[in-house]
């Protein structure tokens, strides 16, 4: 069961590269589907130890935690209206169906990985179909920005491939598998695993994002397509959060707790910066970039907290806003189409006229800035909480983020539905409500029930929430009164 979310959406996308263009997106939606109802069920799915590159210790490798199994339902449920979504606006489907299946397989494949180089190989595949969105459904300075996100990637993943070579030898672990390393990895010396604990912090602050390797995210959601099927794909992308969880930090804690008094200012700040950012732009498209950017930074702040109630929250956080963010650019899509802009100074009064609309939006607003009983608040608070316990300074740097989400989620709503009234527009199609009505459900779903979802996570069989129970830190030093 466990290869379905992986093998399923690969094979379909093999599929529908040699079926008629009118079929891609009636087979691409019930590809994920079917991915989405195999993912519901991981929790109980059997591990698969298969043999690979023997001489190197590398071997195919699965095993759900509870974590993976909560972003692969997360993931999958919000591939499905954006497949539809792509079908209805790409001016080529087919290409775009094959992209985002072969995303949403090799996206899955770096959850349930539970081999290092198993995960790094899914790390590098799921990088491939984000490109192609750009640069076959990008604007006229999509160019620049593959080059950037291109550059910012690779740095990350040099130096992510560095700690993968170097961390087997150094420990002496029998393989590449997960817990043969940590059972050789944690006893390393604190410096040793400080330098390889930031190779892999390089790749994964790069796919968090978070300050100063945030640049290529900005860009590449300004000329992704406007319809934002492919800004979907790089929210669903930012994963390296989950790196942090599942890899750096249950392997190499020493390292986590002598670079987290560098790393946790940064995430904080990227949680404040983003958010100050947001309330200042000009477009649609923008403000929801920056606010995602400021979400990352909670997400950060959560997981280098290493505090159990943080790191789960981190990952309820960032399974939330794949649904609360994905259900936004596709909205700033559908408004594009009725406008021809995200400029917000061509909006103005929409609600009067499109009352389904603003209500809908409204909405999942609500949820993207964290209002409580919706998809991101169990997660965000819990991050909060966190933080906190880490650093109380660094603690209110990442909250006062949360204030500025209220401002920035309001006047948005304000300049599209309310203010001044620039003509009547169409609301809410009926393909445009089956689009929506996923999002919808699991903002309500993250939201109503967390927890079931944070019960799995600091279940997880794993060992990050041991490393962030054991590990004393600096931080955290200074902030408890010596102990944990």
């Amino acid at each position: 069961m466990i290869l379905v979310p992986i093998l399923l959406p690969l094979i379909a996308a093999a599929l529908i590269a040699a079926l008629p263009a009118a079929r891609a997106t009636v087979v691409a939606t019930f590809a994920a589907g079917v991915t989405f109802g195999v993912a519901t069920q991981l929790g109980g799915a059997a591990a698969i130890n298969l043999p690979w590159i023997d001489s190197l210790g590398v071997g195919v490798r699965f095993a759900p935690t509870g974590a993976s199994a909560m972003l692969v339902i997360a993931a999958s449920l919000a591939m499905i209206p954006t497949l539809v979504q792509a079908g209805r606006t790409a001016d080529r489907p087919r290409v775009a169906a094959v992209s985002l299946l072969a995303f949403l397989g090799a996206l899955n494949g770096l959850f349930l990985a539970s081999d290092l180089v198993l995960m790094y190989v899914f790390w590098e595949l799921s990088l491939i179909p984000t490109l192609v969105l750009l640069a076959a459904f990008g604007l006229d300075r999509k160019r620049a920005a593959l080059m950037k996100y291109v550059a910012y990637a690779f740095a990350g993943s040099l130096m992510m491939l560095a700690s993968i070579a170097a961390i087997r030898p150094l420990s002496g672990a029998e393989s590449y598998a997960l817990s043969d390393l940590q059972a050789a990895t944690t006893a390393l010396p604190a410096g040793v695993q400080a330098w390889l604990f930031a190779g892999f912090a390089a790749a994964f602050m790069v796919k968090l994002p978070i300050l100063p390797l945030h640049a290529w995210l900005i860009d590449v959601h300004r000329q992704n397509h406007p319809a934002g099927f492919a800004d979907v794909a790089g929210t669903l992308y930012k994963v390296g959060g989950f790196g942090l969880f599942a890899w750096s930090i249950p392997l190499l804690p020493a390292g986590a707790a002598a670079l987290q008094p560098a790393l946790l200012p940064l995430a904080a700040v990227t949680a404040l910066w983003g958010a100050l950012a947001a309330t200042q732009q000009t477009d649609l498209k923008s403000f929801i970039a920056y606010g995602s950017l400021s979400h990352m930074g909670i997400v950060g702040v959560g997981v280098l907290s290493l505090t159990p109630a943080g790191m789960t929250g981190g990952m309820l956080l960032l399974a939330a806003q794949m649904l609360s963010t994905g259900a936004l650019f596709l909205l700033a899509g559908m408004l594009h189409a009725r406008r021809g802009t995200f400029e917000f100074t061509s909006f103005g009064g929409l609600g009067a006229t499109a009352p389904a609309l603003a209500g809908v939006t409204t909405l999942i607003m609500f949820a993207f800035v964290g209002v409580p009983g919706l998809s991101n608040f169990p997660g965000e608070f819990l991050a909060l909480m966190g933080a906190f316990n880490a650093s109380a300074a660094w603690g209110v740097v990442a909250v006062t983020s949360v204030v500025a989400a209220g401002v920035y989620g309001v006047n948005a709503l304000h300049k599209v539905f309310l203010g001044g009234k620039t003509g009547e527009t169409a609301d809410l199609s009926r393909p445009e409500w089956g689009v929506l009505a996923f999002f919808l459900a699991g903002i309500l779903w993250f939201g109503v029930n967390p927890g079931g979802f944070s019960a799995a996570v600091q279940a997880d069989a794993g060992p990050t929430v041991v490393a962030a129970q054991t590990t004393v830190t600096p931080v955290a030093l200074a902030s408890e009164g010596g102990a944990r």
